[in-house]
């Protein structure tokens, strides 16, 4: 089955493919990644940015529902995304723990 690649917000991409390079420089991978573009990484690597990116987005989101904050500051991310969070939420509805 082909994977979907539209984003549910369109106005969401600019901030995550800003997110996903921020988390590509903590992996220490960003100058590669620039070098060799993200078609050539190995599947490794994707699955460790795209690993840490969705940690961190259900860790920004959970601690929005708590009402704390959370060390992670995600909210350009969130914003541009919000419409696609409150669907997630919707499906995801107590499974996530």
């Amino acid at each position: 089955m082909p994977r979907n690649k539209r984003l549910a917000n369109p106005n969401a991409e600019n901030a995550l493919d800003q997110f996903k390079m921020e988390v590509a420089s903590e992996l220490g991978i960003a100058d590669k990644v620039r070098q060799s573009g993200w078609q050539n990484m190995s599947s490794a690597d994707c699955g460790r940015v795209g690993g840490t990116m969705v940690r961190r987005m259900i860790e920004s989101y959970e601690s929005k529902l708590a009402g704390t904050s959370s060390n992670v500051d995600l909210s350009n991310v969130m914003t541009a995304s919000k419409d696609v969070n409150n669907d997630y939420a919707r499906q995801t509805q107590g499974t996530l723990r």
